[in-house]
């Protein structure tokens, strides 16, 4: 099979599932940080504050890619197993 950017292993397609889970925690904590400190629980200078704008900008974008990623990994599993299939059913009639 040729090798392209969206074909990876299992193993691979199972990191970045944990990955993009991992960056939505990231982001509820972001999201946790931020709302502590509009409370005055955590007072932030303003470059931690440039930090915390820029990550809650960030994550989002990232996980996308990472979601877009992995649904056109499990589209391209989807169509080799019909591709399979459709081989199989025409070896049975053939």
């Amino acid at each position: 099979m040729a090798s392209g950017f969206l074909e990876f292993s299992r193993e691979d397609s199972a990191r970045l599932e944990e990955i993009r889970y991992e960056l939505g925690k990231i982001g509820t904590n972001v999201n946790q940080i931020a709302l502590a400190a509009n409370r005055g629980r955590a007072p932030m200078v303003k470059a931690q504050w440039a930090s915390v704008d820029e990550l809650r900008r960030s994550l989002p974008m990232v996980a996308k890619a990472l979601s877009q990623i992995i649904a056109e990994r499990r589209r391209q599993g989807v169509a080799l197993f019909r591709k399979f299939v459709e081989a199989q059913e025409g070896a049975r009639h053939g």
